[in-house]
């Protein structure tokens, strides 16, 4: 955890949110974290004390579980932010901020704002530093070797929100109850959860955790159809892929061995490509069809096969638009995050050979 850059801080940070109390105690920490380096807070030591806080329960741990990240973090690095805990003071207190760190700071407000929020918690932290992750080696390489990602932070956050301990909660949030209208209701700590975010427990799982979409938003009418609908088109694209692989199966042994192209084209999916190289190669493999005799049955289920994939790519894109509230959202970000994904869990198995793992 030394320190990377050499940019000096000239104040505080601002407080422009109310914060939680965990959210205070994790700022302190980080500059408890900074004064052991001999300099002022950077982003990565905001990261480390909010990723390795020694409350489990806080909307940050609830989010590295719901996401398999606190994996990746070593037993060094959470000993180390819980002896920064137990030295807060005055001392330590005093530590300034990096620019790059005040800025993450300064971006608090937003995040809140962002999850429909009223007060900024260690979550809204986590976000702030992973979007300024680039300005700082060792956390852009955390960055990369994790696979860490805003919009799967932010997507969990909206989650576990029902899940956070008393310190971390929100100041106007008075937990499940029985009934939604029920007024004076207790505390929110008498309602605290019993279960946790456990998260992605295997490679695979992990290789697709940023294109699961979540029911966080399923308040939503509107969100509640696009469900539904994306369910009745899911079932009809699994459909047309098993009518198009008997087709093929029948083709390969009656007609002609050309005939596994057409499996290419139905492996290559949202997954691999985007909608115009898919689309492209079906194109490719009609003008060739022709020449290698390929039948016209074969090609027809498979033209119906892709016709239903690309309204079901569609529509899951627009279900993680609504969990990350981000109508911009391009199937070109979801690859993005689909291969840090693949990154990720490559790392995850390297760890879990060499029995790195950090439990839980």
């Amino acid at each position: 955890m030394s320190r990377t850059t050499e940019e000096t801080g000239t104040g505080a940070a601002p407080h422009a949110v109310p914060r939680t109390p965990a959210l205070r105690r994790c700022v302190e920490t980080a500059q408890a974290l900074a004064h052991d380096d001999g300099g002022p807070v950077e982003v990565l030591h905001l990261f480390f004390s909010v990723a390795c806080d020694s409350a489990s329960d806080t909307r940050s741990r609830l989010v590295m579980r719901a996401t398999a990240w606190h994996h990746f973090l070593t037993d060094e690095t959470y000993r180390s932010v819980a002896e920064a805990a137990t030295a807060l003071g005055a001392r330590t207190r005093a530590v300034l901020f990096a620019p790059a760190a005040a800025a993450a700071l300064a971006r608090l407000a937003y995040w809140t704002a962002r999850t429909g929020d009223d007060t900024a918690d260690t979550a809204h932290l986590l976000m702030a530093c992973l979007e300024a992750g680039g300005g700082d080696k060792e956390m852009r390489e955390a960055v990369r070797s994790m696979g860490l990602s805003v919009r799967v932070a932010l997507s969990q956050a909206m989650m576990v929100r029902r899940e956070v301990a008393a310190d971390d909660r929100q100041l106007n949030h008075r937990g499940p109850i029985l009934s939604r209208s029920r007024s004076g209701r207790p505390k929110p700590h008498h309602f605290q959860a019993p279960h946790r975010a456990i998260g992605p427990r295997k490679g695979r799982h992990i290789s697709r955790r940023s294109q699961m979409t979540s029911t966080a938003h399923l308040s939503s009418h509107l969100q509640s159809h696009l469900l539904r609908l994306h369910l009745s088109v899911a079932w009809w694209h699994q459909l047309s892929i098993f009518a198009a692989l008997a087709v093929l199966i029948w083709a390969s042994l009656a007609v002609t061995l050309w005939s596994a192209l057409w499996l290419i084209s139905l492996s290559v999916r949202r997954n691999h490509a985007s909608p115009p190289l898919r689309l492209g190669a079906d194109a490719v493999l009609v003008i060739v069809s022709t020449f290698l005799g390929i039948p016209w049955l074969l090609v027809g289920a498979a033209l119906v096969c892709r016709l239903i994939d690309l309204p079901d790519g569609r529509l899951a894109l627009l279900q993680i638009r609504g969990d990350v509230g981000d109508p911009l959202l391009t199937e070109g970000a979801l690859q993005s995050d689909r291969r840090a994904d693949r990154r990720a869990a490559g790392y995850y198995r390297l760890l879990k050979i060499r029995r790195e793992l950090t439990p839980e």
